[in-house]
This record gives structure tokens, C-alpha cells and sequence, in this order.
């Protein structure tokens, strides 16, 4: 599952994918997105990830990449098998091991000042680790994501990519 959201001068990009598959994944997953939608997004990566911990204490859990955007610096983290990479600004994010709702260490998040022209991909384990960023970069970004779906979605798993573009503010 994938997440936008703008409040204020924040944007939040999420992509969560939820242990297992069918109603009880997307469950979950849907739980993670509700949460998302009633926390405030100027406290930090910190407080958003940490209410979606709670919230999903007692279900099968999650992995989940989170970015906050406030129009110049990213700040992020992620938990479990989840990946955030860039084009253009180098963003130092190593997703936490664990299971959001289940176990996780203590968090770890990056921050990084982002240009005009950097491209962030966010993406789940269904799509492979080795993910070429070069094949999609002069594409759109909805056109990246299929492209990137096509090229490197692992056919024994569900996957969520999420492709954006920093624009002059």
C-alpha cells in the first residue's frame, strides 16, 4: 500500500506492506494508512512510526518506509524489508530490522537537504533489492513505477513501488 499525504507545509510519502497476503494483509495494511491519516506531520518521522507500531500491535505486523517532506529537507525511516533510494541527493536511510506492530530495534532514521530534479523511490520486497534507478530516470514517475514493476517485481510476491520527483517550490 502506498500513502501521500499534505498537511500544512509537510508531505508524507508511505509505502507499507503488511506481513502475508489476502483480507488479513490488506487489513492490516489499511490500519497502517488510517493511522497515518490522523497523526499530525509536524512532530517528525519518529511519533508517525511509533503510532503505527502501537497501532498495529496484535496484528501479523508490517514493514513500512516512511518519508516527511517539509519543501527542502526529507526526513525518514523505515522498518523491515523496505527500501528508499534516490537520484540526485544521497539520502543515508537503513531500514530498522523488525516487525512493525511486532518487534523492532531501537529506530533508526536519516535526513538529507533535497534539490530541484532528485527523485526518491520508495519501494516493498516484492520488487528485487538490485533495482536499477537508471532504466526509469528520464521517465515520468507513474511511467517509472510500471517500468520498474515489469523489470524487477518478484512473481511469487506482492509489491508497492512509489516514485517522486522534487519540483521547485
Amino acid at each position: 500500500m502506498a500513502l501521500v499525504r499534505t498537511q500544512g507545509g509537510h508531505t508524507l510519502l508511505a509505502v507499507v506492506d503488511a506481513l502475508g497476503h489476502g483480507p488479513v494483509a490488506a487489513a492490516v495494511a489499511a490500519d497502517a494508512a488510517r493511522c497515518l491519516e490522523q497523526q499530525p506531520l509536524d512532530s517528525g518521522v519518529e511519533p508517525l512510526l511509533d503510532a503505527v507500531h502501537a497501532a498495529l500491535r496484535h496484528s501479523r505486523g508490517a514493514a513500512i518506509m516512511l518519508g516527511l517532506f517539509d519543501g527542502k529537507t526529507l526526513q525518514c525511516g523505515g522498518v523491515g524489508n523496505v527500501e528508499l533510494r534516490t537520484r540526485g541527493t544521497r539520502v543515508p536511510v537503513v531500514p530498522t530490522p523488525g516487525i512493525l506492530g511486532q518487534s523492532m530495534r531501537s529506530l533508526r532514521t536519516a535526513s538529507a537537504a533535497l534539490s530541484p530534479g532528485d527523485r526518491l523511490v520508495l519501494f516493498s520486497d516484492g520488487l528485487s533489492f538490485r533495482l536499477d534507478l537508471e532504466y526509469a530516470r528520464k521517465l515520468p514517475p507513474n511511467e517509472a513505477c510500471l517500468l520498474l514493476m515489469e523489470r524487477y517485481a518478484r512473481p511469487s510476491d506482492d509489491a508497492t513501488v512509489m516514485v517522486v520527483d522534487v519540483e521547485n517550490s
